[in-house]
């Protein structure tokens, strides 16, 4: 956001606030190892806008990054494309138009022309124009489970896996990518004897595929989710009969999901939410090839066992930790206990902030800066990304952009999508700002 809005005349500062220090990487970022890893290919990852779409490979090549000589190697270890976006970050504070602070905001504050923002530290930054990048959020803790020191709550934790031992048993509870995550980083590591992973649905992520051109998506009906699916259904069976894979039209639908989503009703995207969110997010979100590989001959040799499971709750043993399961197509009496020695929360970041622990979000939700997104994900903006109060109404120069915006536009976690919003925010900022040089965070 700072690297777009620095491209707008009229702005004379920009200050940057994360409480991490984590400038430009944020947590998907920050990991270190290889094998965590994007997961697109690097040359679909896009550059600073629309007009510079090979930025980030052009990038790679100018910095000896070898080309990828086959599609799995296109997917790159996450930390370059932070090293990336931290190069872009510091061209613009060479301009120094841009300031780092670390520091946690705590709240924040109508003043006349704009905000204040307040930080943990006692610091008090006024500003004509404050942009949320607030990111995703940590895991909602695991239902009725106890906790405890064997109960990791966020493997982004720093040292969060250091304590874990090469014999010690793990349970993973989720499937998704940072369930994925998990599983890698603990093989590298040489520690867990048996990881078992555990969702409801019991799916890991689906596989990647080349991307191949395919016809245009239209019509695709956006008056009820049956009628979406069905089309979307019969466009990759159409495609398939070409020899073009249903990842091409999948993610061709995709582009276009925040304009369906905001064309369904309210009950249809609530029925959406209910039936397609996990059947979604698996072939959304997909893996490497050789990722996939890899799980796949864990699980062969087992060393990694997926259970399709409900978790009713947890506690904390002498020894380790003990869930309470009921698997999937058993009665409902016919509930088992797990024993393991780690449990593991990988179960994705809690999108439901009117529960979120962070002390920002407390307060704007609180003194009624905010409210919660529709269907209680994220929070609320309108299509210009500015943040709603709990009047319903926008505030002028008090933006929303990223994973809080779920609610709202649904597609907000890619890449590109982000940037978008970025782009779109920052035209808004040049088209409302006045000729007054102001502060922006």
């Amino acid at each position: 956001m700072g690297v777009h809005l620095a491209r707008v005349p009229g702005i004379e500062e920009i200050v940057l606030i994360d409480r991490d220090g984590r400038f430009g990487r944020g947590v998907a970022y920050s990991a270190t190892a290889d094998c965590h890893r994007l997961n697109v290919p690097a040359e679909r990852m896009g550059g600073r806008d629309q007009e510079d779409g090979a930025g980030f490979a052009t990038w790679l090549q100018r910095n000896g990054w070898p080309a990828g000589r086959t599609y799995e190697d296109t997917f790159v270890p996450r930390r370059l494309y932070g090293d990336y976006l931290c190069a872009e970050l510091a061209a613009v504070e060479a301009t120094r138009r841009l300031s780092r602070l670390r520091d946690d905001v705590q709240a924040l504050e109508r003043r006349p022309g704009g905000h204040a923002v307040v930080t943990a530290s006692g610091k008090t930054i006024e500003a004509a124009t404050v942009v949320l990048c607030l990111g995703n959020p940590p895991p909602a803790p695991i239902r009725a489970t106890v906790p405890a020191p064997r109960l990791v709550p966020d493997i982004w934790a720093a040292g969060s896996l250091d304590p874990i031992r090469a014999s010690d048993d793990v349970v993973i509870v989720g499937t998704g990518a940072t369930a994925i995550d998990a599983v890698l980083e603990l093989v590298r590591r040489g520690v867990g004897s048996r990881i078992r992973m555990i969702s409801r649905g019991g799916r890991l992520p689906l596989v990647d595929a080349p991307g191949l051109p395919c016809d245009p998506l239209d019509p695709i009906p956006a008056d009820t989710v049956r009628g979406m699916m069905t089309a979307l259904r019969a466009a990759i069976s159409d495609h398939a009969e070409r020899g073009i894979p249903w990842q091409s039209v999948f993610d061709a639908f995709r582009a276009r999901a925040g304009d369906i989503w905001l064309a369904l009703s309210n009950d249809e995207r609530r029925r959406f939410l209910r039936h397609l969110r996990s059947p979604w997010l698996v072939h959304r979100h997909r893996l490497a090839p050789d990722i996939a590989r890899q799980m796949e001959k864990l699980q062969a040799e087992g060393r990694v066992e997926i259970i399709a499971a409900r978790v009713l709750g947890g506690e904390p043993t002498p020894e380790g930790y003990a869930l309470r399961l009921h698997r999937r197509g058993r009665p409902m009496e016919a509930g088992e206990t797990l024993e393991t020695d780690w449990v593991i929360n990988c179960t994705g970041p809690d999108e439901h902030y009117s529960r979120s622990r962070i002390p920002l979000v407390q307060s704007l939700l609180s003194c009624g800066v905010a409210r919660p997104g529709p269907f209680g994900l994220g929070l609320d903006c309108d299509h210009r990304h500015r943040l709603v109060d709990a009047d319903g109404q926008a505030h002028a120069g008090l933006y929303l952009v990223g994973p809080p915006g779920r609610g709202r536009f649904w597609e907000v976690t890619s890449v590109p999508n982000g940037r978008d919003q970025c782009v779109n925010v920052a035209k808004d900022v040049a088209a409302t700002l006045v000729p007054v040089a102001s502060q922006t965070t």
